[in-house]
């Protein structure tokens, strides 16, 4: 914390001051000659447009930006500590290990952000005296608040929300994957259709929260206070019976592997229309070639580079699931459930048979809301009323690749945190 007294005036920062500061910025992430990080501690930077730009790495502790827009920019291990993002709009920005914690973001605009790893957990932030001007710091704890905000869709995997205040927040298909929510206050908050999966929210204020749909999935709500809680439709973790029809299905996916690697001449091919096949192991990289899953829940399910081409997997769950560097050609995924769904560098589009004859690909009348399709090509695929809404593709801007971490050198003694 602070260890003396300091005369600190806020400096002003206005947009065309901004844009110098943000362009000196890109030419430090870029290793340029000129370049210089963006460190303004405490200062009043608000309504300013910070849009599409490659922050990473940035040093805003303790500023006022209320207002501003960071629509679709690159904040990357950001240090917010303490900032006051009040009515901002941060819509796309990858926040992946920023440190937002003490962070104020009522009524914010976090919908389709990247918050993976991020910290909003409470800090001990330095605020001025009033008649003195910043002539005296003293300090306060002050929680999270993401109050009212918008966070529809965000990825906030492994990040850390304890005694966070969300009340009547709208995490609406938002991505909770080992997210850390040790008292935090969500009542009245929102969480339909959100992917949520060994959370701790134990301590956590749960009241008249609204799960409809979610994928609840490891999380313990004896732990928490959970009057009013809305599950309706909630997929919660598979029941004692799909768990004991586990060896059965392995069973027949080995035959199935068999079937496939054999050309047919032995073993036979897997029909798991219905099942769950959540308690299955081991199902990355596996062969499915042809398979009949028809309405299989699959929520979750890591079906990296496995072999699905030819798979029927029509109005199955796959919401959540991972098929990244899958191969799907003339998979049939009509009326399937693709939300939030990781398809990165998935191969899609129709799969060539003998004799020249092609068999499509479908996702027609698909759910592909919030789904990872970056790096992913579309063309040539059955689409027809598929649902796209806050689909990821390629980035809005061209942002320079991922640099690594920066030592900051600048000495850090007008704050202090709470471990």
């Amino acid at each position: 914390m602070a260890s003396r007294t300091q005369k600190t005036e806020r400096v002003v920062i206005r947009q065309a001051e901004a844009d110098r500061l943000m362009a000196a910025h890109a030419r430090f992430v870029a290793r340029r000659p000129g370049g210089r990080r963006m460190v303004q501690r405490f200062a009043v930077m608000e309504g300013v447009d910070l849009s599409n730009q490659d922050l990473s790495d940035i040093d805003l502790t303790g500023s006022s930006l209320i207002g501003c827009k960071f629509d679709y920019s690159r904040l990357t291990r950001a240090c917010l500590f303490g900032v006051d993002l009040q009515s901002s709009s941060l819509v796309g920005a990858s926040l992946t290990q920023a440190d937002l914690r003490g962070a104020r973001l009522k009524g914010a605009n976090l919908s389709h952000a990247n918050l993976t790893q991020a910290d909003l957990r409470a800090g001990r932030i330095a605020i001025s005296d009033e008649d003195t001007r910043f002539s005296v710091l003293r300090h306060k704890v002050e929680a999270g608040q993401l109050d009212g905000a918008n966070v529809t869709g965000a990825v906030l995997d492994r990040s850390r929300l304890d005694d966070v205040s969300a009340a009547a927040a709208d995490f609406s298909e938002c991505s909770m994957r080992g997210t850390k929510l040790v008292g935090a206050n969500l009542k009245n908050a929102s969480l339909r259709g959100a992917m949520i999966d060994d959370v701790d929210v134990t301590g956590a204020n749960l009241d008249s929260v609204d799960l409809t749909g979610a994928v609840l999935t490891r999380v313990d709500l004896s732990a928490a206070r959970t009057r009013d809680l809305i599950l309706k439709g909630c997929l919660c973790d598979p029941t004692p019976e799909a768990s004991q029809r586990a060896a059965l299905l392995f069973v027949k996916l080995a035959s199935h592997r068999e079937w496939v690697a054999t050309g047919g001449k032995s073993g036979e091919p897997a029909i798991l229309d219905g099942e769950d096949l959540r308690p299955i192991a081991g199902l990355a990289g596996a062969f499915l070639t042809a398979v009949s899953a028809r309405r299989a829940c699959l929520a979750g399910v890591d079906l990296g580079r496995a072999a699905l081409q030819g798979a029927i997997l029509e109005g199955a769950d796959l919401r959540g699931a991972s098929l990244r560097k899958a191969d799907l050609r003339g998979a049939n995924l009509a009326g399937a459930n693709l939300g939030q769904a990781d398809l990165r560098e998935a191969l899609l589009g129709p799969l060539t048979l003998k004799g020249d004859r092609e068999k499509p690909m479908r996702l027609d009348r698909a759910s592909l809301r919030f789904a990872d399709l970056r790096d992913t090509a579309l063309e040539g695929i059955d689409l027809d009323e598929a649902d796209l809404h806050g689909a990821r593709r390629d980035a809005p801007v061209s942002l320079a690749p991922e640099t690594p971490p920066v030592d900051a050198t600048e000495p850090d003694d007008s704050f202090e945190v709470d471990s």
